[in-house]
């Protein structure tokens, strides 16, 4: 017997992930991290689901920002966190935040 743990037991899903992610990110603009635990899933995993939305058009970025100096990353087209500012080299980077588009 173990002592401490406990056994989760996974919820059951009634929709596919990214309707969750949609239901989520309706009219609320969400970095990955917050997405990852409302839906149970690794950070990583959102980000596989959040790209495909990228590319099927159906999602909005408001770019990651450096903290330090205020550098915006326009240009970045992946969904994940830069590691570093190109501009200030400054690591503290405000993650992306998502948004469906309106239809």
């Amino acid at each position: 017997m173990v002592v401490g743990k406990q056994e989760t037991i996974p919820r059951e899903r009634t929709e596919t992930i990214r309707r969750e992610l949609a239901n989520c990110l309706d009219g609320r603009e969400i970095p990955a991290s917050a997405l990852s635990k409302m839906v149970r899933k690794p950070e990583r995993e959102i980000h596989d689901h959040l790209e495909q939305m990228r590319l099927s058009g159906l999602l909005r970025i408001t770019p990651a920002r450096c903290a330090r100096c205020g550098y915006t990353f326009d240009s970045r087209q992946r969904t994940k966190k830069p590691g570093k500012c190109p501009k200030c080299k400054g690591t503290f980077i405000e993650e992306p935040l998502f948004v469906l588009k309106s239809s």
